[in-house]
């Protein structure tokens, strides 16, 4: 199999509900229980609930902006060019405190189903703003 090229404007972005400000583009989707790769932009202010994944770690590599990890009872804040990793069945959330958006590039050793209810999001492309940093990094 040879491997893929994804040019920013290829990518489909996705909201998981009509109240999230997040938009996640699906890199790879596993095939037999791989590993899942998206890209996350976050708005100024955005927060996502605390949640954790049954089995699976997660990866983020920040590629811009300032975000901020709630693990247990810890707070961290990582920014451009650091990676967090939130070992595996760790209550987590994160938030952008802002003021620019912000990009992760996000990896989910154990995809749990969640590729398939990213795809069945809301379809929410990209806009110019996130084009134009994908193109400068």
């Amino acid at each position: 199999m040879l491997p893929r090229i994804l040019h920013p404007e290829q990518l489909q972005g996705y909201r998981l509900g009509s109240h999230d400000h997040c938009r996640l583009a699906l890199l790879n989707k596993p095939d037999s229980g791989g590993c899942t790769v998206f890209l996350e932009v976050h708005d100024p202010c955005d927060r996502v609930p605390p949640h954790s994944h049954h089995h699976a770690a997660e990866l983020f590599f920040v590629l811009r902006g300032t975000v901020v990890f709630h693990v247990d009872d810890h707070s961290i804040s990582a920014s451009g060019g650091d990676f967090v990793v939130v070992p595996d069945e760790a209550l987590h959330d994160l938030e952008n405190p802002g003021p620019e958006r912000l990009y992760l590039l996000t990896v989910l050793s154990r995809d749990g189903g969640f590729a398939d209810l990213l795809e069945h999001g809301i379809p929410t492309p990209l806009d110019a703003e996130d084009l134009a940093v994908l193109r400068s990094l």
